[in-house]
């Protein structure tokens, strides 16, 4: 299984999929991702809404390092 999250999901996609994979709550992946909650409600708003905010590529990246984190220690879990 990998946690490679694919580029082409939109970024509520994204966090949606990460806090799955990751099994956290919203606050527990900011805390850990280094954003801030009220930041991360925004960024998962629908384009739409209007207090949605575009993720930042640094923060899009904190996420996909917790992702990656977590699939090497499955890896090592398995071997």
């Amino acid at each position: 299984m990998t946690t490679r999250v694919e580029q082409e999901q939109s970024q509520q996609e994204f966090l949606q999929a990460a806090k799955a994979i990751l099994s956290l709550t919203w606050d527990q992946l900011a805390e850990q991702s280094g954003i801030a909650a009220r930041a991360l409600k925004n960024y998962r708003r629908p384009d739409e809404s209007q207090n949605h905010r575009n993720m930042p590529g640094l923060a899009r990246r904190a996420v996909q390092q917790l992702l990656d984190a977590h699939q090497k220690r499955n890896r090592k879990k398995a071997a």
